[in-house]
């Protein structure tokens, strides 16, 4: 989970989720704007920052890079990747805080400082995981091997990638039917089959860039990998927190780049590996509340076939939902689409009765009478609306 932060003209914290506030406020600490961004993350920087990383952000008129912050207190001791990004010129600024390890030595600061590659080009790797799997270097290196066991390590250690993963741990979610010694013979060559397979010209017996070993186990170092997933969380996480703040405009900006990335299902090639389960059920909530949010903020600005195309991709993902299915229907009796909201009544009637045994809880009937009345308002688009 990523930690965010709005902080306004004055440097004044307006917003912290819950990440932040575990990451950045003292114990038993309730006030927000009692806070100013030096105090919780600029002074935590050191000597690698010269300066206000607020009015660094002004001056830049754009995003900067990550810059890496040791977070030590009674509670824990961790690190976080922090930038610092405008909703909208002139508006808040928005901190993104990623999270990082203790002691990693690494650049602390990025090329585009002064406004060289940006991250998706800096990466050596790319891998795309919503939807179907790829996997690019310096080109294309996809092919049955993903479908095979190193395929399938690589993909059960994104899954699990702000972790490292005991040998058992893999052994168990891959090889389960496999003995101790067995399964950790296979893990073994399937590591270095994989790290064969990321990083063809990889010297013999060095260790790898990408699948490391930590612990008495791996873990997969994202630090110089793109991957879509990671970015689809913070594009969300930045328009669900703009939209929470009231911030239309820049909400529909992060939230139309995340449901970009979102073209399926956290591992859809994969549907029946258990061990992916739950993070695929996460990630699908998260794409859900972004079409929701996007699509009220559409309703109440009079874009209804705009509204219509996100809710019908909601309905896909909530097929149960009866609050969305509602909504899709009065979307569609609102645009004067009458027979596609009988149509689309009718089938989630039947899927109700033929799954649940029971009935929506709507009727359409009384939809459409509450048609003839106001469209809807401002407080559809309320941030308690839109989590409905």
């Amino acid at each position: 989970m990523f930690g965010l932060m709005l902080v306004n003209s004055d440097r004044r914290v307006r917003y912290l989720n819950h990440k932040a506030r575990q990451l950045l406020l003292p114990p038993h600490s309730q006030e927000v704007g009692s806070w100013d961004c030096c105090e919780l993350i600029c002074h935590r920087l050191g000597p690698v920052v010269d300066g206000c990383l607020s009015e660094l952000a002004v001056a830049a008129e754009g995003e900067l890079p990550e810059v890496r912050m040791d977070v030590e207190s009674e509670r824990l001791e961790t690190a976080a990747w922090v930038t610092v990004s405008h909703l909208s010129p002139g508006s808040d600024l928005l901190f993104h805080l990623r999270p990082g390890r203790t002691g990693d030595r690494r650049r602390r600061t990025d090329p585009t400082w002064t406004g060289e590659a940006s991250s998706s080009e800096r990466a050596e790797l790319r891998i795309s995981t919503l939807g179907k799997v790829e996997v690019e270097g310096d080109g294309p290196i996809n092919g049955s091997w993903l479908e095979q066991r190193p395929g399938q390590l690589l993909k059960y250690l994104i899954c699990e990638r702000r972790r490292v993963v005991t040998s058992d741990q893999a052994v168990e979610a891959l090889w389960a039917q496999a003995g101790i010694d067995e399964g950790r013979s296979r893990l073994r060559y399937t590591v270095h089959a994989l790290r064969e397979r990321l990083e063809p010209d990889r010297a013999h017996r060095s260790t790898g860039r990408y699948v490391v070993a930590r612990r008495g186990g791996y873990v997969f170092d994202t630090n110089r990998v793109w991957l879509d997933v990671d970015e689809f969380e913070r594009e969300a996480a930045a328009g669900l927190a703009a939209f929470d703040q009231s911030q239309y405009r820049q909400a529909t900006e992060h939230l139309a780049n995340a449901l970009r990335l979102y073209r399926g299902d956290f591992l859809s090639d994969d549907p029946y590996a258990e061990w992916a389960h739950e993070e695929r059920e996460r990630l699908r909530g998260m794409a859900a509340k972004a079409l929701r949010s996007q699509a009220r903020i559409e309703i109440v600005e009079g874009r209804l076939e705009a509204a219509a195309q996100h809710t019908r991709r909601l309905a896909d993902l909530e097929p149960f939902d009866n609050d969305v299915h509602r909504l899709l229907i009065e979307i569609c009796l609102r645009s004067g689409r009458r027979s596609e909201a009988h149509r689309r009544y009718s089938r989630f009637r039947r899927r109700m009765n033929t799954v649940f045994d029971c009935e929506p809880d709507f009727d359409l009937g009384a939809v459409e009478r509450q048609i003839g009345g106001p469209a809807p308002s401002d407080a559809d688009l309320s941030p308690a609306a839109g989590r409905a």
